[in-house]
């Protein structure tokens, strides 16, 4: 993609989403956020509150599946 072609997508975007990008930029440019972390929800975590919940009944690697769910392994 060229960059005239990035910035008319952009430019498309909802005012929100814009800003979201333009935030994204910033971080990026401090070197706080790289491409890959921008991707990476942030999940709670569900494998802690299932034991939490339910004690020992819930499978040992119930963390793991859920980890695999999200395309995380």
């Amino acid at each position: 993609m060229s960059a005239t072609e990035l910035i008319k997508q952009v430019a498309a975007l909802p005012p929100q989403e814009r800003t979201l990008f333009e935030q994204l930029l910033r971080e990026m440019e401090k070197g706080a956020v790289t491409p890959a972390d921008a991707h990476r929800a942030k999940w709670p975590d569900f494998g802690q509150r299932l034991h939490d919940i339910y004690g020992t009944k819930v499978a040992p690697d119930s963390q793991s599946i859920i980890d695999e769910g999200r395309g995380d392994r």
